[in-house]
C-alpha cells in the first residue's frame, strides 16, 4: 500500500516536533531510539556497587529502569530529549552563602513540566493514539546517557552533559513515546571533548570527581547540602567553603563553559533565591511558614528549613562570621540536635580567630 502524498512523513513529523520544542523555549531537541544500553547498564551497576550513590536509595531502586525504556513505557520506540539553558551571571553580594545557578529562580521541575506538557500535547496531535511518559530530572531514565546517544552533547569529566552551544549549563528533560521517529546520528566520541584536561577534578575541594568520568556523590557538595539529610561529616565541612545550596565549581572552571550564554527563560531570571543567600536571614528563621513564604516556588524548598540552617551554620563557620555569633549561640541550645551540633561547630570555628 502506498503512502498518501498528503500524509506527514516520519521525517516531517520529527522536524515538526523539534520546531515546536524550540518555539516553546527549549534550547535544543533531538531524538534517539528507545533501546537498551548494556554498556551503560554495567557502568551504572559498578558505580552503585562501589557505594558512590550515598544515601540516595532511589538510585538503587531505579537501576533496572535506567537503561531499559520499555520497563518505563511498554513498546517504547523513541525518546525525545530536550534541554533548557539556565546560566545566570553571578552577582557578588558580599560575605554570604552561594547557591548553584540552577536554583536562582523558579524550580526547574515546574518549568520543565509545563513545557513538556505542551510538547506532549503536540505529540498527541501528531500521533492521536500514542502513549507517552515524560520526565525532567525526576524519572528513572539515565538521561545524560541517552542525551549523548541523541548527539545533544558529551559527558565530561565533571559527569555533566557538555553541549556545543551552552556547555554544561543545561537541564535535560525527555519524553518516551511508542512511535518511530527519525533519529539523530550518534557521535562515537563519547568523551572526546575533555582530552587531557582535568581542571574540574583539580578544583573540586572534596575530591568527589574521579579520572574515569565518575563521581562519588557522598563527597559532592551538592549532595552534602541537598540530598544528605543528616549531619555533614566534620572533615568535609571546611571544604564546603561558602556553598550553602549546591555547587558550581566544576562547571565554572570548565573551558567549554567559557562560551556560556545567559538564559532567556523568564522563570529562571525571576530571582526568588538569587545568587546568594543572607545567612543571618536563614539562621534567624524560626518556622517552616517563614521558610515557605521566603522560598515558595524555588528549588531551595528541597533542603527544607532544617537542611538550609544546617548548611548556613557550616558556611558561617567557614566565613568566620563573628557578627553571627549571637544567633549561632542561641542555635547551640536548639532542641533539634542536628542544628545544635552544627551551630556549635560554627561557633568553635569562629572563636578560633577571636581567641
Amino acid at each position: 500500500m502506498t503512502q498518501d502524498i498528503n500524509e506527514p512523513t516520519q521525517r516531517s513529523k520529527t522536524e515538526n516536533i523539534k520546531q515546536f520544542a524550540t518555539k516553546i523555549g527549549f534550547a535544543d531537541c533531538k531524538v534517539t531510539r528507545a533501546s537498551n544500553r548494556p554498556k551503560s547498564e554495567k557502568f551504572y551497576a559498578d558505580w552503585i556497587s562501589q557505594n558512590n550513590h550515598g544515601e540516595m536509595s532511589y538510585l538503587v531502586k531505579h537501576a533496572p529502569l535506567k537503561t531499559n525504556p520499555k520497563q518505563i513505557l511498554p513498546n517504547a520506540k523513541s525518546i525525545i530529549l530536550t534541554t533548557l539553558n539556565y546560566y545566570q551571571p553571578r552577582i557578588n553580594q558580599g560575605n554570604n552563602g552561594q547557591i548553584a545557578r540552577y536554583a536562582n529562580g523558579r524550580d526547574y521541575h515546574k518549568v520543565f513540566k509545563k513545557k513538556l506538557t505542551e510538547l506532549d500535547k503536540k505529540l498527541n496531535d501528531l500521533f492521536p493514539n500514542a502513549q507517552t511518559r515524560f520526565f525532567a530530572d525526576s524519572g528513572p531514565l539515565l538521561e545524560r546517557d541517552y542525551a549523548t546517544n541523541a548527539n545533544l552533547g558529551y559527558i565530561g569529566k565533571n559527569t555533566m552533559l557538555i553541549t556545543p552551544k551552552y556547555g554544561s549549563w543545561v537541564l535535560i528533560g525527555e519524553i518516551i513515546i511508542d512511535q518511530e521517529l527519525e533519529y539523530d546520528s550518534f557521535n562515537q566520541l563519547e568523551h572526546g571533548v575533555c582530552g587531557t584536561c582535568t581542571r574540574c577534578i583539580s578544583v573540586c575541594p572534596t575530591k568527589a570527581l574521579k579520572s574515569d568520568y565518575t563521581i562519588d556523590a557522598k563527597l559532592c557538595i551538592s549532595y552534602l547540602t541537598i540530598e544528605n539529610k543528616g549531619p555533614i561529616p566534620i572533615e568535609l565541612r571546611p571544604l564546603m567553603g561558602d556553598w550553602v545550596f549546591g555547587c558550581d565549581l566544576c562547571q565554572e572552571i570548565c573551558p567549554h563553559n567559557f562560551r556560556q550564554k545567559p538564559s532567556t527563560e523568564p522563570n529562571f531570571n525571576q530571582a526568588i533565591a538569587g545568587s546568594q543567600i543572607d545567612l543571618q536571614e536563614i539562621l534567624s528563621m524560626q518556622t517552616e511558614e517563614q521558610f515557605v513564604a521566603r522560598f515558595a516556588g524555588s528549588p531551595i524548598m528541597r533542603a527544607k528549613l532544617r537542611g538550609l540552617q544546617r548548611n548556613a551554620c557550616v558556611v558561617a563557620g567557614n566565613l568566620k562570621r563573628k557578627d553571627l555569633l549571637p544567633i549561632l549561640t542561641q542555635l547551640q541550645q536548639s532542641e533539634d540536635i542536628l542544628i545544635a551540633e552544627h551551630a556549635d561547630w560554627a561557633v568553635q570555628e569562629i572563636q578560633k580567630i577571636t581567641n
